[in-house]
C-alpha cells in the first residue's frame, strides 16, 4: 500500500509543469539609478548655445544691472543778474525759516552761483527766483511768485537766505531791460560803467 502511494506521488510530480518564480526589482536596482532628463520648461535650466556658435558659454541668468550714463559736470557759465551800488543787505530781508531749510537741503539753488548778485566790494550771492522756480530746489513749496532769493554760503551749516521783491530790484537788474549800479536811495547811476564782480 505504501509503495503504491509513493509511486503515484512521483508520477504526479513529473506531469506537473515547473513554475519559474518572477523577480520584482527592488528599490535601488540599477534600473532606478538613471537620472531623468531635465524638462525643457524648467526655469533653472541654462539655455544652450546655438549649434555652430563655437566657443559660446552658457547664458548668464543674472546679468549685471544696467548702469546709467554719467551726468555732465555741473560747471556752467555764471551770470551776474543784480549789481548794487551800496551794500546788498539794504535791499534784502533775512528769512530764518528759509535759512534753516537751506541748511537741511530743502531750499537751495539747483546750481550754486549760476546767477549772482553783489554789492560794492562784497562777496557775490547766489540767486534763484520764486516765479517758475528758476534755479530753485523747493520740495516743500515755500517759494512765492515775484520773490527773488539770495543765498550765502550754500551747502554749509551757515547757509543764509535773503528775500526781496523782484519788482523792487528791477532798477538794479544787470541785463536787458534793466539798469545797473543805482544807489538804493534813488541817486543817479554810478559813473564809469557797470561794476565788476569781485
Amino acid at each position: 500500500m505504501t509503495v503504491t502511494f509513493l509511486v503515484a506521488t512521483m508520477a504526479h510530480a513529473q506531469t506537473v509543469p515547473q513554475m519559474t518564480p518572477q523577480v520584482t526589482p527592488v528599490s535601488g536596482s540599477p534600473a532606478q539609478w538613471m537620472v531623468r532628463p531635465t524638462p525643457s520648461q524648467d526655469p533653472m535650466k541654462l539655455a544652450q548655445p546655438q549649434p555652430g556658435h563655437m566657443g559660446a558659454g552658457p547664458y548668464d541668468p543674472s546679468p549685471p544691472p544696467a548702469v546709467a550714463l554719467p551726468l555732465p559736470p555741473p560747471h556752467t557759465q555764471s551770470r551776474i543778474v543784480y549789481a548794487f551800488a551800496g551794500p546788498a543787505a539794504r535791499m534784502m530781508t533775512v528769512s530764518r525759516e528759509l535759512s534753516d531749510a537751506c541748511r537741511r537741503g530743502r531750499f537751495t539753488q539747483r546750481i550754486n552761483m549760476l546767477y549772482r548778485a553783489f554789492g560794492t566790494k562784497e562777496t557775490p550771492l547766489g540767486v534763484a527766483y520764486g516765479t517758475w522756480a528758476i534755479n530753485l530746489v523747493d520740495p516743500d513749496r515755500k517759494r512765492e511768485a515775484g520773490t527773488v532769493y539770495f543765498f550765502d554760503k550754500q551747502d554749509t551749516a551757515r547757509c543764509t537766505v535773503y528775500t526781496a521783491r523782484q519788482d523792487v530790484l528791477l532798477p538794479w537788474y544787470y541785463g536787458p531791460g534793466g539798469g545797473y549800479g543805482k544807489d538804493p536811495a534813488g541817486a543817479a547811476p554810478v559813473p564809469g560803467g557797470p561794476p565788476q564782480a569781485p
